[in-house]
């Protein structure tokens, strides 16, 4: 079955089915003279399920593990299930909470609203992406974003510790400290294209394609062999002559030259929020030695 056959099939676009082989999810054969991806039938199955899977929330690391038959698959699905119940639960508090103002028959005051953020704060830490949605509310402007292009793929974990809600606060309280920037009328572009130009779906899907690169990194499992070497240092040399190489140039001096000395802090605090992040920090550094 040829790409648009499977469009029609599963109901996903052409980028989402590369995206899902580039995460090794499906593996469809190639012909050898023209280079044209063979779907069979199960990989037209697979891709169902993960369509399906993806609806329901799950992780591209998680849909790996549901699909692997090598894996008890169940450990993902109570995992998932368990951030439901969380949700439901908050969602349920809320309802409660409204449901009340309405009954007493009086406006909301501002004691009503305190309490009601605190509520709602209080029943979302422990949901897995908090940090990312309280990112941009707490950090609204170009600084929020700025961390996140660096840092927001690492954000995904619950708050469930108090290490972790005092490592998130002090983060929280070194960036709202740092002196305002003069942004460059090119730079916010910059920044507002990275953001302003995807929906949220679509920031979802290229938040998972960054985590599935760090993933690869992180379990430094997938040899690269001489061909692929040699066909992608032939795209870098080919971005790197690009504008869009030149303006991604100059939007990391401004960050580097405005957001370095506190790098370092900024680690420390990520470190803590994220096991992830922890073990790739020191992959870098190690590779950075070994450079040396």
């Amino acid at each position: 079955m040829k790409i648009n056959e499977v469009m029609k099939e599963t109901g996903l676009t052409k980028k989402a089915i590369y995206y899902y082989e580039e995460a090794g999810l499906i593996k469809p054969r190639k012909e050898e003279e023209s280079n044209y991806r063979i779907y069979t039938v199960e990989d037209i199955n697979r891709l169902i399920a993960i369509h399906t899977l993806r609806k329901l929330d799950f992780s591209i690391k998680d849909i790996q593990l549901v699909l692997s038959v090598k894996k008890n698959f169940t450990q993902a699905i109570k995992k998932q299930l368990g951030f439901f119940n969380c949700e439901i639960e908050r969602l349920n508090k809320s309802k409660v909470v409204l449901e009340n103002f309405i009954e007493q028959g009086k406006g909301l005051n501002i004691d009503d609203l305190k309490l009601l953020a605190q509520h709602l704060e209080d029943g979302s830490k422990n949901i897995p992406g908090y940090m990312q949605k309280e990112l941009d509310r707490i950090l609204p402007g170009n600084l929020g974003k700025m961390f996140a292009i660096h840092y927001g793929q690492f954000l995904d974990e619950p708050l469930d510790t108090k290490e972790k809600e005092k490592a998130w606060l002090d983060l929280i309280s070194l960036l709202d400290s740092q002196e305002d920037v003069q942004y460059p009328d090119d730079i916010k572009e910059l920044i507002g294209e990275m953001f302003g130009k995807y929906s949220d779906k679509e920031l979802l899907e290229l938040s998972e394609k960054t985590k599935n690169i760090t993933d690869k990194i992180l379990e430094r499992t997938a040899e690269v062999s001489d061909s692929v070497k040699s066909e992608m240092k032939v795209k870098i040399e080919e971005y790197e002559k690009t504008p869009q190489y030149q303006r991604f140039l100059k939007f990391q001096k401004f960050t580097a030259d405005n957001l370095a000395p506190i790098f370092k802090e900024v680690d420390k605090y990520v470190s803590i929020l994220s096991s992830r992040y922890e073990k790739f920090n020191k992959i870098l550094h190690n590779s950075a030695g070994c450079e040396k």
